[in-house]
């Protein structure tokens, strides 16, 4: 990615941006004394979906390549303005997108706009994914079928790890293996030429280490195209349910809004209401 110095003004820009973000601004709690003017490399590193190694790599000037889809999760991460993303995109060596910026970032690190859409379709379950399949936003509902994604590491708030190594998940699956190949096929299509990018060769990585179904899986190389049918799972609270499976994807960005729907004033309208009612009262 260009010559050594346009990568070492880059690295400057983004460490001068990191050093300016407050993290109250970014939704993070502030505990304690902080030693690090602005937020921390590993926060920047969570809010944009990155590894902590690769993030430090780009701070640090190293010949990588910055791809569109990682300059875009900066914008947010970092809180830059329309001015301050062209900039961004332009020492990267890439055409700014058009229009303006998302606008205030979300705690989430998603544009604020979509974390109302998480709301309003509450109690349908309904969460934001990043190109990693990373769990960034979600509502009720989808802690209702996902479990309790507050409590895990930001690093494991992922579909993969969820799907390969989650009991929980797991068993709300009428068949698992189908679903796990499927969500695998979908993830190797989405994520494309992005494969061998450092963040995503970490999380492949890091779920060979920890699931011996996914490395099976995985091998086979299949790719699978999204295919807006219904999904059927099976719940403790909610018994057999079919929902509508949508997507929809966050304008100049490469995040997606993934969300089950139940049909309006339906059965299954009526018992994901209570479940998430009585989830919330425990």
């Amino acid at each position: 990615m260009g010559s050594a110095e346009q990568r070492r003004e880059l690295a400057e820009f983004i460490r001068s941006r990191r050093e300016r973000r407050k993290p109250e601004d970014a939704g993070l709690p502030v505990v304690g004394q902080r030693r690090t003017p602005g937020l921390r490399r590993e926060e920047v590193a969570t809010l944009a979906g990155l590894s902590i190694t690769w993030y430090t790599w780009l701070e640090q000037g190293r010949e990588i390549n910055v791809s569109r889809q990682v300059l875009g999760s900066l914008v947010p991460a970092l809180g830059l303005d329309t001015a301050e993303r062209d900039h961004l995109y332009r020492l990267a060596g890439e055409v700014p997108p058009a229009g303006p910026a998302a606008g205030p970032p979300a705690p989430s690190g998603i544009p604020r706009p979509y974390e109302l859409l998480l709301a309003h379709l509450d109690p349908n379950p309904s969460f934001v994914v990043n190109r990693r399949f990373d769990v960034l936003a979600w509502n009720a509902g989808c802690e209702l079928v996902l479990g309790d994604l507050a409590a895990l590491p930001p690093e494991r708030r992922n579909i993969l790890w969820l799907t390969f190594t989650s009991p929980e998940a797991r068993a709300v699956s009428l068949d698992w293996e189908e679903e796990a190949a499927q969500t695998l096929g979908l993830f190797r299509a989405q994520v494309g030429e992005h494969i061998l990018d450092p963040d995503v060769v970490d999380l492949l990585r890091g779920l060979e280490r920890a699931s011996a179904d996914f490395g099976r899986l995985w091998r086979r190389k299949d790719l699978s195209p999204y295919v807006p049918k219904p999904r059927t799972i099976t719940h403790p609270l909610l018994g057999t349910a079919t929902f509508e499976y949508a997507k929809m994807h966050i304008a100049n960005d490469d995040k997606t809004v993934v969300s089950y729907l139940a049909p309006p004033g339906s059965d299954l309208d009526r018992r994901l209401r209570e479940a998430v009612a009585a989830r919330g009262r425990d």
